[in-house]
């Protein structure tokens, strides 16, 4: 059974895909989707984030350093993965928050299964 595991760092937003592979599509959709839900606005003249791929182990990472998530935004974030994977054919099925005090960042996992 294929699994996936999708972590957003917060803040600034940090997208990171790691396990079996997903469609060009979907990673797509999310470049296309995600810097628009952040709390900040984006500008016009810059190039939007795309994902990079890196390796050992291999994975797909789209940073959004000029951003800021605030807890509404965030929840778009988890909503919007959640529905472009499952188009995908992805399920999710659990999740984890780790927030740290002394950078004031918090991590979501989010586990997919196909």
């Amino acid at each position: 059974m294929p699994n996936l595991c999708v972590s957003c760092t917060f803040n600034p937003p940090v997208i990171t895909v790691l396990g079996a592979q997903m469609k060009d599509e979907t990673l797509h959709l999310l470049e296309k989707k995600l810097p628009q839900l952040s709390s900040t606005s984006i500008n016009a003249k810059s190039e939007l984030s795309k994902f990079n791929f890196f390796n050992n182990p291999d994975h797909w990472r789209l940073t959004m350093s000029q951003h800021f998530c605030d807890e509404l935004h965030k929840s778009q974030f988890f909503s919007t993965i959640t529905e472009c994977l499952l188009q995908d054919g992805w399920l999710l099925r659990a999740s984890n928050s780790v927030s740290t005090a002394a950078d004031d960042t918090e991590t979501v996992k989010l586990f997919f299964t196909r």
